[in-house]
């Protein structure tokens, strides 16, 4: 299943047209009817267990990782979308449906509409990644998906308790439900005080450690869960309580908590995706089972498709209902893409595919009731629910795209990498005004590299692809320091022994076509051999001569490159001019250094400053919708590769 998982994950690269989770459910199906032989599948899982295992870590990173300001600002139309309109959906659809199949007991109807609430937020992200959904609408379903996972479990739970026990007061269900839901939240909110003072007891204490900060972290959903119920409230909302929380307390970005930060996003990425894509092949290997009760139910396989059809339909209406009646246009409107009501109705009500969180919710129906009978048409729900997962997923992945543009590098624009440009300039801004003289050095580095990312104009994606021009010319700055140091050894005004390491390094540069990533990873380079080498040379005369050869090299490298600017190559070369004057400075300042040691430096603490700035203006940009959510996203993926490559190198 693992595999499944996987392999899901690069079909969708090269086909992004599939999504996910539709691959993933394609996936189970064919490892439910392949033999392995001696290794045969087989699935059987306790229904307790699934919302223990899925459900409470996937709820507790979605609302960890929410957007708060979107949650406020859109509070009353993401709280009516999210629980009034769940309530309806499953009192009005939970009618029809027992109605329309009357072999489903009323409170089964209930259950089964419960957990058809839920809509599927990675659905909808695995579509917003191909087309421009307008960011307003998008700030909605985000909101929507994360706390309709709670209303909808909830109305769920109920049903099923009404189901098992053969009993149903409304009263009675009003007040405990108010009960559950205020201790469920206020159970999150204490246990997540609780766990931050042992966290800073231990912290007191001098335990520092990294992993054991992630098992924590990772440990937290299912004892917030587990321990939640044990009290008798509400395990998802004390989950979704928690998560809020900790978005709240989480520890702010400093050089202390790089390593932590860096663990942290990687450790829940692979969680969530893994969860998320285990649950729908799941769903997969359950299909061939599933399709072969329909000869064992009470009704034909013609009906019960005509009825999947119907309530996706019913589902998909209301929703487009909802919409029209209670959204005011001036909430959603962008004077940048104005769109009409009609539109942005249609655009919510297709986007509401259902996932995870119903398929978890209908495979967690016990088997049998209170008094010891199999729970009724137990099968054909999980059927019912199956085919509305699935066919809601075929119209969100298909159909939606036809009312959206669709998202093209070309178009991805010229407005965001403006954006991109103005986030570069308030982190070089915000840096120059935190400048002391103990980082002076170090700030201009920083605000050099930026400086340079700007003028690459890559838009949202902080890569360094250098041009065919910049590697030429590069090329030709090893091959003048190859010669200058040529020049220096013959001379006799350099030690033979560390100009041979310069010309190796060269030679092996060289070779590999004169280019490097970045005027960071070139200055980590640079540290590294300077170590290096001042561990291997241990006396002050031979740093010296280090320091001659370097200087050296980077002042005949500026010289050479003053005598070859011309208007067409004159952005290049001032690029590259200011890249040597800097590393000229900064081998100056350092190499002469007896003292110096990298974990010390001030260059990474004005890196890692830097980084928090850039975190801040991306997430205020994204919450101003001057940005796209997949914009954002890669902007904070690039940042986390330049920082995993900052942890490698020091």
């Amino acid at each position: 299943m693992l595999a499944a998982v996987l392999i899901s994950n690069l079909i969708n690269r090269y086909i992004p047209a599939l999504s996910a989770p539709l691959v993933q459910i394609v996936l189970g199906v064919i490892i439910s009817i392949i033999p392995f032989g001696a290794f045969g599948f087989e699935f059987e899982l306790e229904s307790d267990l699934f919302f223990v295992l899925f459900i409470a870590p996937l709820v507790f990173h979605a609302s960890y990782t929410s957007d708060k300001k979107i949650l406020w600002d859109m509070r009353k139309q993401i709280f009516g979308a999210a629980v009034v309109l769940v309530f309806l959906t499953v009192a009005a659809v939970g009618y029809f449906t027992n109605f329309l199949i009357p072999v489903i007991p009323l409170a089964a109807a209930f259950a089964l509409i419960g957990a058809l609430g839920p809509t599927d937020d990675v659905a909808v992200d695995a579509v917003a990644r191909r087309v421009a959904v307008p960011r307003k609408i998008m700030g909605i379903l985000s909101g929507e998906s994360i706390i309709n996972d709670a209303s909808g479990i909830i109305c769920f739970q109920f049903a099923v308790i009404a189901m098992t026990t053969g009993s149903f007061s409304l009263k009675h269900a009003s007040l405990r439900f108010v009960l559950l839901g205020i201790g469920g939240l206020l159970a999150g909110v204490l246990m997540t005080r609780i766990k931050y003072i042992i966290i800073n007891r231990l912290k007191a204490s001098g335990i520092r450690n990294v992993t054991l900060s992630i098992l924590f972290e990772v440990l937290t959903p299912f004892i917030v869960y587990m321990s939640a119920e044990a009290l008798s409230v509400s395990g998802i909302l004390a989950v979704f309580s928690a998560g809020i929380t900790h978005s709240f307390m989480r520890d702010k970005f400093n050089p202390e908590t790089v390593k932590l930060n860096i663990a942290r996003d990687s450790v829940w990425e692979f969680l969530t995706f893994t969860l998320d894509g285990l649950v729908f092949v799941m769903l997969g290997t359950q299909l061939p089972g599933i399709l072969k009760t329909i000869s064992g139910l009470s009704i034909s396989g013609f009906i019960i498709a005509g009825a999947v059809l119907l309530l996706t339909f019913i589902l998909i209406f209301l929703r487009f209902l909802w919409w029209l009646i209670t959204i005011r246009k001036k909430t959603y409107q962008e004077a940048d893409n104005p769109i009409s009501a009609v539109k942005a109705a249609v655009i919510f009500s297709l986007a509401g595919a259902r996932g995870t969180v119903t398929l978890a919710s209908v495979m967690s129906i016990p088997l049998l009731l209170d008094n010891g009978a199999k729970f009724p048409e137990r099968d054909l729900i999980i059927l019912l629910a199956s085919g509305v997962i699935v066919i809601s997923m075929l119209i969100t992945n298909f159909v939606l795209p036809l009312f959206v543009k669709r998202i093209t590098e070309a178009g991805r624009s010229d407005k965001e990498q403006a954006v991109y440009s103005e986030i570069i300039q308030g982190v070089i801004s915000r840096l120059k005004n935190e400048v002391t003289d103990e980082n002076r050095l170090a700030t201009e580095f920083v605000t050099r590299n930026y400086a340079k990312r700007d003028a690459a104009g890559h838009g949202g994606v902080m890569r360094y692809n250098e041009t065919q021009t910049e590697k030429e010319l590069r090329t030709c700055v090893l091959l003048w320091m190859t010669e200058n140091t040529t020049a220096l050894i013959e001379k006799g005004n350099a030690d033979r022994t560390m100009a041979e390491h310069f010309l190796n390094v060269f030679k092996t540069r060289a070779g590999k076509g004169g280019g490097r990533p970045s005027l960071l990873r070139g200055l980590l380079m640079f540290f590294k051999h300077t170590l290096n080498f001042r561990d291997r040379a241990g006396i002050m005369s031979r740093r010296v001569y280090f320091e001659n050869i370097l200087v050296s090299n980077m002042q005949y490298a500026l010289k050479k490159l003053n005598e070859i600017k011309n208007e067409e190559n004159s952005a290049v070369v001032e690029k590259l001019i200011a890249e040597y004057e800097l590393m000229s400075a900064v081998g100056r300042n350092h190499v002469s250094d007896s003292r110096l040691n990298m974990e010390d430096s001030s260059v990474l603490t004005v890196i890692e400053r830097g980084f928090s700035i850039e975190r801040e203006l991306i997430q205020e940009m994204f919450e101003k919708n001057r940005i796209s959510r997949e914009t954002a996203k890669e902007m904070r993926t690039a940042i986390l590769t330049l920082e995993t490559q900052l942890q490698s190198d020091f």
